[in-house]
């Protein structure tokens, strides 16, 4: 009875926050010594703003050595503004500074940077258990290289709940050619989570089957082909510090007996000393290391598949005569899917809900230029 009473006595706790908008400015990004680097500048957003994410364009991004000889500006992507890049190759054995002139005539720089080669990634496996697969890596540091970030992207195929190979067009039905398929498609994500290591811990520096991803059981992920290429990189102790505070932030907070919100700095700072500007974000320059593997559905076989977007896709019950096809299709919201015969006559068409059939919805029918089949 009092265990109950005391259950029956908890209120929801809404805690006061503030709503100010001080849209700091978050400076992302590696520089690479060879290769493409790049920089993203965008704002940060009150808690709990839904609106999308406030990039800064039209700014000037520059990298020069500490000698001050030289400098190479990255350029705005045309198709996403606020993301700088830079293709060229630096010498490693310099250091340099990451300048920011922003549209509004405020200057920032980065603090001296020292340029890290990556050690190669030794290994990029998979297991699979009773909860699901679990996605490692494996590399070996040196007195160089001891504390490593990880980020990757995942890809993978997945079915329309129901699959069709015909489309309406100009009052009629007729096949799909296969640039028009969208009973199958890819999907993406770009995982926000935050992967870290000190190698220093380990015997010999050498890190072991670290955990990166774990897809579990009746992920839509492996219901065909899965694949995952992870971006590797050596980074310095003050920005494994920064990004291990970003990672709490993120992942451990939460419960009652999480830690406390740290303060997030970094090595960006307004050029002019006399403003007492906060601005987030940590930039490192090195080498980084890739990999990617493919997993099969059949390598992980059986494999059950739930979609919930796809959990009730049926067939409509009736028949549609051809009569009737553009009635029922022009608008787009039903798609014929299945030809019906009585023997060699032809009957009409059942239909589906677009939800159901179309899988461009929830992904592209586009072959990403790196799929292998």
């Amino acid at each position: 009875m009092l265990v109950l009473s005391i259950i029956s006595c908890r209120d929801p706790f809404e805690p006061e926050i503030i709503r100010q908008d001080l849209a700091i400015l978050v400076v992302e990004g590696y520089v690479e010594v060879d290769g493409e680097s790049f920089i993203s500048l965008s704002r940060t957003s009150p808690v709990r703003d839904t609106a999308s994410v406030v990039f800064e364009s039209g700014a000037r991004v520059f990298l020069i050595p500490e000698s001050g000889t030289s400098f190479w500006d990255f350029e705005e992507s045309e198709d996403q503004a606020g993301f700088y890049t830079l293709e060229g190759s630096f010498d490693p054995n310099q250091k340099y500074f990451l300048n920011v002139w922003l549209s509004n005539g405020e200057m920032y720089q980065s603090e001296l940077l020292t340029p890290i080669i990556t050690p190669d990634i030794e290994e990029l496996g998979w297991l699979r258990d009773e909860v699901g697969v679990e996605i490692f890596v494996s590399t070996n540091g040196n007195e160089d290289a001891r504390y490593f970030l990880w980020t990757y992207n995942e890809d993978w195929i997945f079915n329309a709940g129901i699959s069709s190979f015909l489309i309406f067009e100009n009052g009629g039905v007729r096949e799909r050619r296969e640039e028009e398929r969208v009973d199958r498609c890819w999907s993406s994500t770009f995982m926000p989570r935050i992967v870290l290591q000190n190698s220093a811990r380990f015997d010999g520096n050498r890190i072991l089957e670290r955990e990166l991803v774990r897809i579990p059981n009746l992920s839509e992920k492996l219901q065909r082909r899965y694949s995952i290429e992870v971006v590797q990189r050596a980074i310095d102790q003050d920005a494994f510090d920064f990004w291990e505070i970003l990672r709490k932030n993120s992942d451990d907070i939460g419960g009652i007996f999480s830690p406390l919100p740290s303060l997030i700095s970094g090595n960006i700072n307004n050029v002019d000393e006399k403003k007492d500007e906060n601005v987030i974000g940590f930039i490192s320059m090195g080498r980084s290391s890739r990999k990617r593997i493919y997993i099969d559905q059949a390598d992980v076989a059986p494999w059950r598949v739930e979609i919930p977007e796809y959990e009730f896709c049926n067939l409509s019950m009736d028949t549609i005569p051809p009569e009737l096809a553009s009635s029922r299709f022009r608008t787009g919201v039903e798609i014929p899917a299945r030809i019906l015969f009585d023997g060699p006559f032809f009957l009409g068409y059942r239909g589906a809900s677009r939800e159901c059939v179309d899988c461009t919805l929830r992904g592209s029918n586009v072959k990403p230029e790196f799929w292998e089949d």
